[in-house]
């Protein structure tokens, strides 16, 4: 009678065993030299009382990762054009610019022509920060970075949160909510994004993001946009 006690508390025990996987994502980005991202982004914006919209193609090409994990990717503009106030604007071509990231995704360098303290912050603002661990649906993690006198950057603080697993066409992605917010200055700038990341690398398939007093570079207003990036076959 123990012995047949014992086999059925085993056979429970096991059975409760079978119904508990480890539902937990890894955030964190592994990027591969040579891998290129091409993204359609899509934008419409507000300055200085007016309004305007923006298309353009955009890739991205991983061009080195060390030791360490850091990784430096290349941002380039394919095609661009809008409009303002429903006149035609110029959008003309850039050069590429490199940006170098930890592991967690923060930025630390950026290289290229017209690079000023409102490049860092849009970076800082629109950083995906790794949380250094696996996460579950509805887990909610936290990121603050301090404001940077070199780089003319100011105090941000983020929350996110995994809400998610989505198919998008065939990747399999992680849905995570994010509200990134400057905690200095007069007007500080914040950004309310929702990102789909590969469960394979980390990498962005899809954005939605909604600014406020954006500071973009090259202008010298605040900006409000809602903006959509969208991964395409390269």
């Amino acid at each position: 009678m123990r012995t047949a006690i014992r086999t059925l508390l085993l056979m429970a025990t096991l059975a409760q065993c079978a119904f508990v996987t480890d539902d937990t994502y890894a955030i964190k980005r592994t990027p591969m030299v040579g891998a290129v991202a091409k993204f359609i982004m899509t934008g419409d914006f507000q300055v200085n009382g007016g309004q305007g919209q923006i298309i353009a193609t955009v890739s991205e090409k991983v061009t080195a990762v060390d030791k360490d994990g850091n990784f430096t990717v290349e941002q380039s503009q394919i095609e661009a054009s809008g409009t303002f106030e429903k006149e035609k604007i110029e959008t003309p071509s850039r050069n590429p610019i490199s940006l170098t990231y930890k592991p967690n995704g923060q930025v630390t360098s950026i290289k290229g022509d017209l690079i000023d303290a409102n490049s860092y912050r849009m970076e800082n603002l629109g950083a995906l920060v790794d949380p250094g661990k696996q996460v579950a649906i509805n887990d909610v993690w936290t990121s603050e970075s301090k404001a940077d006198k070199d780089l003319g950057t100011v105090a941000v603080k983020a929350i996110y949160k995994l809400i998610g697993e989505e198919k998008i066409g065939n990747v399999d992605t992680l849905k995570i909510q994010a509200t990134v917010k400057e905690t200095e200055g007069d007007k500080p700038a914040e950004n309310e994004f929702t990102e789909w990341i590969s469960k394979t690398d980390g990498s962005m398939i899809q954005l939605q993001a909604k600014w406020t007093n954006a500071p973009f570079p090259d202008i010298s207003y605040p900006v409000t946009a809602t903006i959509k990036l969208s991964r395409v076959a390269s």
